[in-house]
């Protein structure tokens, strides 16, 4: 599976998740041009990391296990409280944590969620990671 192809499935799934309307979230070098927060009560910013990748199978032919880590980030302005970024984060985990795309060797696995806390820019910010592999 390639690069490309992981984005996609990573991208799809994402725009499937309920939680939030699509104007709320940023995508990496979202072609809407630069993302602007202001007035927002909860957003979130998607971002993709390739890991390390394996042959753990020769046969034939090698075959190539990826690895990556899905981080999206919540965001909801200081001192606003956390029930909503908390419920954000809590759908997000049911969303991805073990999903499988039907079209493709693609897997996530268990999901976490890390508290940032004040970012430093006015915004409590909440982390999601989810760390998949793809054949």
């Amino acid at each position: 599976m390639t690069l490309e192809q992981i984005r996609a499935i990573i991208i799809v799934r994402m725009k499937e998740w309920i939680g939030l309307p699509r104007k709320d979230i940023t995508y990496p070098n979202d072609q809407d041009g630069p993302f602007d927060p202001e007035g927002r009560t909860l957003w979130a910013r998607l971002a993709h990391v390739p890991g390390l990748a394996s042959s753990p199978e020769i046969g034939a032919g090698p075959v190539v296990r990826r690895t990556g880590l899905v981080i999206i980030q919540l965001f909801v302005p200081l001192d606003t409280g956390d029930l909503a970024i908390t419920r954000a984060a809590d759908t997000l985990v049911t969303h991805f944590q073990f999903y499988t795309a039907p079209e493709a060797q693609f897997e996530c696995l268990e999901a976490s969620a890390a508290v940032i806390g004040d970012e430093g820019n006015g915004w409590w910010q909440v982390n999601v990671s989810i760390p998949y592999r793809a054949y």
